[in-house]
């Protein structure tokens, strides 16, 4: 095997798949990529058996060939290299010899059949989506999936394709982030509904972020993969066992009380706030609505902090507590200078006598961009004991 890359473009493509590469690897073969030489250019591939990223790069292929080279250690040199050509040899017992100007490099590899095989998929099959779409939901939604649940069916996002509408909806069973747009789909696309690992998903923005926003990734399903190609890479993850739990039972029809916010005042009061509220309770911040003010405030062993906010209200005094983190992620997102909180939430078939059973302080709170957009964006948070 021999080739030639420019430098900046062998950067990128490392760049490109090396976040699938797990740092502590399960086994050795796992941190390495693997580098395919042919008469189409180079490829370029990684896996950590559950996620993996193929892509090409162009370059000027002397002789065909394959091998496995640490992805960590190849990155680190790529970077180091004069913004010049680079030429790579594969030599005798795995071992390549890589030159740049007057640099020299010899490294070992593994041959390329101890490395995973890429599942065999058609991806000709897929559904087109719109890149720069799926990357803002992506952006709005992912922060919420669980890391810690045993349940697998929450270590990952719901994707749901129907109807010509894209859905993405993330929780931890203490908030929802749920995101939903019209997109132009082919009328005789049949749903597609299956949950994205954390990981695979974040993997597909960071592909999405690559290309043009009006550019298509091309999303399907096969078995028990699933796959997103987007320009010259495709990725691949298995689907996590389980059922994604029933999010429009959580999703009010409508919320009593609505009070809109400036993003950088709430953001800065929460973060202040927070300052001496209790890790051991969630950082929960007390906010007290009551005519034309909401107060922010926290009491715990530490001491006390509290912050007033003009707002448009009147009505019936309100307390409930939120998390602090789990509103600094949503603040941290949403991308409007203004952000509406609604109270009260009302679900379809709840009785009246229901509803008024309940204090502001029992139910989730919902908050929006503000004003609305084509995007359908929400995030649910369950309330925090004070």
């Amino acid at each position: 095997m021999e080739f030639v890359i420019k430098q900046s473009d062998l950067v990128r493509e490392l760049q490109t798949v090396t976040g699938v590469v797990e740092k502590r690897a399960t086994l050795p073969i796992l941190a390495n990529l693997l580098i395919e030489a042919g008469p189409s250019g180079l490829s370029v591939g990684a896996s950590d058996l559950e996620v993996t990223v193929r892509g090409t790069a162009k370059a000027t292929v002397v002789k065909p060939g394959s091998v496995t080279l640490p992805a960590g250690k190849l990155y680190e040199i790529a970077r180091s290299l004069p913004d010049s050509d680079v030429q790579f040899k594969l030599l005798e017992r795995h071992q390549v010899s890589i030159s740049c100007e007057r640099t020299r490099y010899k490294i070992g590899g593994q041959p390329r059949d101890e490395f995973p095989k890429f599942p065999d998929l058609d991806v000709t099959k897929g559904i087109g989506l719109p890149a720069g779409a799926l990357r803002e939901m992506i952006d709005r939604v992912a922060f919420a999936i669980t890391t810690e649940d045993p349940r697998y069916s929450l270590h990952g996002a719901l994707l749901l394709v129907q109807d010509s509408t894209m859905t993405l909806v993330a929780t931890d069973g203490y908030r929802l982030s749920y995101a939903s747009r019209k997109v132009g789909i082919a009328k005789n696309a049949a749903e597609v509904r299956v949950i994205v690992p954390r990981k695979a998903l974040g993997e597909v923005g960071k592909l999405a972020a690559d290309v043009d926003a009006e550019s298509t990734v091309t999303f399907g399903k096969s078995g028990n993969h699933v796959f997103f190609t987007v320009g010259d890479h495709t990725l691949t993850t298995t689907v996590p066992e389980g059922t994604f739990p029933k999010y429009p039972e959580v999703m009010p029809a409508r919320c009593e009380t609505e009070i809109v916010l400036d993003r950088n005042d709430l953001t800065d009061a929460v973060k202040r706030v927070s300052l001496v509220a209790s890790d051991r309770f969630g950082r929960a911040v007390r906010f007290h609505l009551s005519n034309g003010r909401l107060e922010l405030s926290s009491e715990t062993e530490l001491g006390e902090a509290n912050e007033v906010l003009n707002v448009e209200y009147k009505g019936d005094d309100k307390t409930i507590g939120f998390n602090a983190k789990y509103l600094l992620e949503f603040l941290n997102v949403v991308a409007t200078d203004r952000v509406k909180l609604e109270l009260d939430p009302v679900k379809d078939g709840e009785s009246e006598t229901d509803r008024k059973a309940k204090k502001s302080g029992d139910k989730p709170g919902q908050f929006r961009p503000h004003p609305p957009s084509e995007l359908d964006y929400r995030y649910i948070v369950m309330p925090r004991d004070l």
